[in-house]
């Protein structure tokens, strides 16, 4: 049996991360509008913001005129106040990304992999690492932990998601290698290595909570992200919160089967970058000629090359496959919009949304909730593992206010 509370000092820590929540969506907001919003006191907000300025997590920005009495000051949030280093590892990369406590990203570094093993993974992280504390130099102290996101099940599905041809002769001892990845190991290993906390979790839930926090307009608060790279998987946000289900499962998108099994039986096989890769080569298409292709920005020299019918035509396919499952997404979760984020160039992921949502209007009984590419999207991945340490530490969130007890 568990009862949960709230103590005091649990109170005062959640009231504060609720006001910086609220100076980081006001710029410049006074005391009497944070009061306005929140209906705390006077008096508790005086004593939290007072201690936020003396930590240098906030500043005063200016002062409010044209009231009766003494003006009143404007508060904004400090951007070297405190900071978020993020490491994703993924199947194809490991990148690293340094957010300032605006959400602002300073610093964004990525390496090319393929299927890192601990040694690689280590040595690309401590690189990674030395050169955000360069760049940190004596704000280092400020680093307010280190986020690790990274995709669950690494050393799975390789037959499918393994498409260089040197590795593929190779597969056993590869997944030998790759069960590193099933313990936490490597977060232990981060934590040590940099002497400050690390928080961890699967990189779709980590690009979710990026969405949350550094959404430029105002933020979703119930959505289900799709988080789409070398494999893919998802996380469903209901009321600004992610949700996770009693054994931390919940949004496991990509081991849903798929309607046909045509690119693969589960969806994290046939909706990913992986998937891609197979179909073009399939097709006798260059893969280094493909990237370079998708380099370019202008969208006129995108429509010359050669790729945009093979887009259609596995972007179509790869709707019809995920179909039965996001009817299942909407039914279930009910959620105001799908984002898709993570690693699929944009000509690719605007072609699928549009066959994403052509596919449901015609076999679809539910409305259809609108789907959109996530604010970060490529990045998502990396900004958020950066995102975790901030949001952990400062972020308003109603499990704060708990207080379990132990089973009687």
């Amino acid at each position: 049996m568990k009862s949960s509370g709230s103590t005091s000092e649990q109170s005062r820590i959640y009231n504060e991360r609720i006001i910086l929540h609220l100076v980081r969506q006001h710029p410049d907001i006074s005391r009497v509008s944070i009061a306005e919003q929140t209906g705390l006191s006077a008096q508790t907000i005086s004593v939290i913001t007072s201690s936020l300025l003396e930590r240098e997590l906030l500043y005063t920005s200016g002062k409010v005129t044209g009231r009766r009495g003494q003006p009143s000051i404007k508060l904004s949030i400090n951007a070297q106040g405190a900071y978020g280093l993020g490491i994703n590892v993924d199947r194809d990369h490991i990148s690293a990304a340094l957010l300032d406590f605006s959400g602002k990203c300073v610093l964004l570094l990525e390496r090319k992999v393929s299927f890192p093993s601990e040694s690689l993974a280590k040595r690309v992280a401590q690189d990674l690492i030395e050169e955000v504390k360069a760049t940190l130099g004596e704000n280092w102290k400020k680093v307010q932990g280190i986020g690790l996101a990274r995709p669950d099940y690494m050393d799975a599905w390789l037959d499918s998601l393994v498409t260089d041809s040197s590795q593929r002769g190779q597969l056993h001892e590869l997944k030998k290698a790759l069960e590193y990845w099933q313990s936490d190991a490597f977060e232990k290993w981060l934590a040590d290595v940099t002497g400050v906390a690390c928080f961890c979790a699967i990189d779709a839930v980590a690009a979710a909570t990026s969405e949350l926090l550094l959404a430029k307009d105002t933020p979703q608060r119930d959505f289900f992200y799709l988080f789409v790279s070398t494999a893919c998987g998802g996380s469903a946000v209901t009321n600004g919160e992610c949700y996770f289900g009693s054994s931390g499962k919940a949004g496991s998108f990509g081991l849903i089967p798929t309607a046909t099994g045509k690119h693969g039986k589960w969806i994290l096989e046939a909706l990913s970058l992986s998937s891609l890769r197979r179909f073009l080569i399939a097709h006798d298409v260059d893969l280094v000629s493909f990237e370079e292709a998708l380099q370019k920005s202008s969208d006129a020299i995108w429509k010359e090359v050669p790729y945009s019918s093979l887009i259609d035509q596995w972007s179509t396919e790869v709707a019809l496959e995920v179909q039965p499952a996001l009817t299942s997404v909407v039914a279930l979760y009910d959620p105001k919009v799908i984002l898709i984020g993570g690693r699929l160039p944009e000509p690719v992921l605007s072609s699928l949304i549009h066959h994403i949502e052509t596919s449901q209007k015609e076999q679809g009984l539910l409305p259809f909730p609108a789907v959109q590419i996530a604010q970060s999207s490529y990045t998502a991945g990396v900004l958020g593992a950066a995102v975790l340490p901030l949001y952990e530490t400062f972020a308003p969130q109603r499990n704060v206010l708990l207080v379990h007890s132990k089973d009687t």
